[in-house]
């Protein structure tokens, strides 16, 4: 059974990070969840990129790293963001050429069935645009 879900990409927080040589490009968003239950990202999909990840950075004293992860959760009256720093999605080998002011499509798949179709500007940085 679906539940229905009040779960929205939060307002101006989406971009890719472009890099050239389509090298692998880091996602950022936010999701705004105002319903009482918890949800969970289960998938990323997008026809252009071939391969997509999730990964948290984590720091200690000495290094951080990147630790891959297979969901996150969008907790209940809240917000969950892939910020930098933070969490974020890598996007790999593009199926076609994707640059500057392009607008990628994605779409994040939830727990409960649910999926949310997001177009994501691509930039040079979080300031451009």
């Amino acid at each position: 059974m679906k539940i229905n879900t009040k779960v929205t990409p939060a307002a101006k927080s989406a971009w890719v990070r472009w890099l050239p040589n389509a090298l692998p490009a880091a996602g950022y968003i936010a999701f705004d969840n105002t319903t009482d239950a918890p949800f969970d990202i289960t998938k990323i999909k997008s026809p252009g990129y071939q391969r997509i990840t999730v990964y948290q950075t984590v720091v200690d004293s000495e290094s951080s790293k990147m630790v891959k992860l297979d969901k996150v959760t969008l907790p209940a009256k809240g917000q969950f963001a892939f910020a930098p720093g933070q969490h974020h999605i890598m996007f790999e080998k593009p199926t076609r050429l994707i640059t500057p002011g392009d607008n990628a499509r994605f779409i994040f798949f939830l727990g409960d069935g649910t999926i949310l179709k997001v177009r994501m500007p691509v930039r040079t940085s979080p300031e451009l645009y």
